[in-house]
């Protein structure tokens, strides 16, 4: 009698499971390069682009939320909330992450902790931590909850 596999909840979630899979080879590269846990990277770009599904992330392949002028894109917008904000656009997946470790790479280097991770991206700039000055309140402990689902996602079947 084969054993039953008993999944996390956190699998029923689709759209998460697949973002989680479909993104996982880009985000191994650029988590090799930088020596950080893959699920950094996956859950970075997850909360960034809405798992996948945010506009910046569907039309202009920028799944870190970049930016402009940033290293590598091949062109710009503005944001929709802010016409002073300028958006990357980058030509795909691999360019974006090459991208993502120009610009923030040396920040996030060797930096496992998911905490810390965050903390070092808000510290840099990355995101202000502060909803006043366009950034996220809570972005690090947000951050570091999508990253230890992401790390649970990564199991789904």
């Amino acid at each position: 009698m084969a054993q039953k596999i008993h999944q996390s909840p956190l699998c029923n979630n689709e759209d998460a499971v697949s973002f989680v899979k479909q993104f996982l080879p880009y985000a191994k590269t650029i988590a090799d390069e930088l020596g950080v846990p893959v699920e950094n990277i996956l859950g970075l770009a997850a909360q960034e682009s809405q798992w996948g599904s945010g506009r910046i992330a569907s039309m202009y392949n920028n799944y870190f939320s970049m930016r402009a002028p940033a290293p590598y894109q091949n062109g710009e917008s503005k944001a929709l909330g802010d016409p002073k904000v300028r958006v990357a656009h980058f030509i795909d997946k691999p360019t974006c992450g090459k991208s993502f470790v120009a610009r923030w790479g040396d920040v996030v280097r060797n930096v496992t902790d998911p905490t810390e991770f965050g903390k070092a991206l808000v510290n840099a700039g990355f995101n202000t931590g502060n909803s006043k000055t366009g950034g996220r309140d809570d972005f690090v402990s947000y951050l570091k909850t999508i990253i230890t689902n992401t790390k649970i996602r990564l199991g789904c079947e």
